[in-house]
């Protein structure tokens, strides 16, 4: 997963840098200062996952993550407990207080890559729904075949005959049916 850290302090930054990188699943994109920093970062790349803290310089974490269009999942990571409650409205993976522990720190992570797991899950999901037809190698060129367009298919070692009900004649396809 693909991640940045926000922090306006420089220990704290280094010390979610150090963390990030004992995760093997988690790849740090970059380390940012300030909301604007992240804002940029996050225009060049595709981010999964931010790592922030709640008194950033310029705009506050809580206004910086409403403020995403396309949110990637969120953990604070912050001194100040008092806006624990509001964060969970925006629906973020975790709120970690400072001084975070090693394990905790790791059950946050674990809890992130379940949750982009099943997000990417429920993505593909959706795509195969959208998807009524496929393509094959037939006669020399991509041919594209509708699923309701199928009557059965046959296969014949390393060939498949496939009944359309668009055509008389079946199309025979170099594939297997395996």
């Amino acid at each position: 997963m693909k991640c940045i850290a926000v922090d306006d302090e420089p220990f704290g930054l280094k010390l979610l840098e150090d963390n990030i990188s004992k995760v093997p699943f988690l790849e740090l994109v970059a380390a940012c200062n300030n909301a604007f920093e992240a804002l940029a970062v996050l225009e060049k790349n595709k981010i999964d996952l931010i790592f922030i803290d709640i008194q950033i310089p310029w705009l506050f974490g809580l206004e910086f993550v409403s403020s995403l269009e396309q949110k990637p999942l969120i953990i604070f990571v912050t001194a100040y407990k008092q806006y624990a409650l509001d964060s969970y409205d925006l629906s973020i993976v975790d709120y970690l207080v400072k001084p975070v522990a090693i394990e905790r720190f790791i059950r946050a992570c674990n809890r992130a890559k379940e949750m982009y797991e099943l997000k990417s899950l429920k993505q593909l999901a959706s795509f195969q729904k959208q998807t009524d037809y496929f393509f094959v190698n037939a006669d020399y060129s991509q041919v594209k075949v509708m699923f309701n367009d199928i009557i059965w298919m046959e296969g014949l070692r390393d060939y498949v005959k496939i009944y359309l009900k668009s055509t008389s004649k079946p199309m025979v396809i170099r594939s297997s049916l395996k």
